[in-house]
């Protein structure tokens, strides 16, 4: 299985999910949309994100879009411990560095 090292997490003022990873990615993630969950890949950003939040928190969308792309692209993302984070909630943030462990 492939990894990638997220290494920002940030809610998009189009209230998003942004997963930023480490290098530029590879062209078959923009294949996730096929999985018609929600997960997208932003190449521009080089990384993951999710259709804009309504019912669901940061934290359920983090983990959506991890499992989903483990399912989806057999990649595995796993978060920096230095990853930068931006907009999202201090319970979102906590909640998922404890699934992230």
């Amino acid at each position: 299985m492939n990894r990638e090292l997220i290494i920002s997490v940030e809610l998009l003022q189009t209230r998003e999910l942004f997963l930023g990873i480490q290098g530029a990615g590879r062209p078959f993630y923009e294949f996730v949309y096929r999985e018609a969950a929600g997960v997208y890949w932003d190449g521009e950003r080089s990384g993951f994100k999710s259709t804009p939040l309504k019912e669901w928190s940061c934290a359920m969308w983090f983990a959506q879009i991890v499992s989903i792309v483990r399912q989806g692209l057999g990649v595995e993302l796993v978060l920096d411990p230095a990853a930068t984070w931006h907009g999202v909630s201090e319970s979102d943030r906590a909640e998922i560095l404890r699934s992230a462990i």
